[in-house]
């Protein structure tokens, strides 16, 4: 279903905030990544973010479900 109160059609788009889309489930062992994030948009900086994370392959999938075209880099 889709809702017409948001003003920008991004925040309609975004992926649901869920366990094991966008972060890990709960209770689960983690460790902290680190990733330099580039290409969010035209002439945006870099972004360096911390995530939570079973192993790397999982912390790439979730910051892959929050914004589909970005270039990673473990920093």
């Amino acid at each position: 279903m889709q809702s017409n109160n948001f003003r920008n059609k991004e925040i309609v788009n975004m992926p649901p905030d869920l366990e094991g889309i966008t972060r890990p489930q709960k209770d689960e062992k983690t460790k902290k990544f680190t990733f330099l994030v580039q290409g969010l948009g035209i002439g945006t900086a870099p972004m360096r973010i911390s995530i939570n994370a079973e192993n790397q392959a999982k912390a790439v999938k979730y910051i892959k479900a929050r914004w589909k075209d970005c270039k990673l880099k473990l920093v």
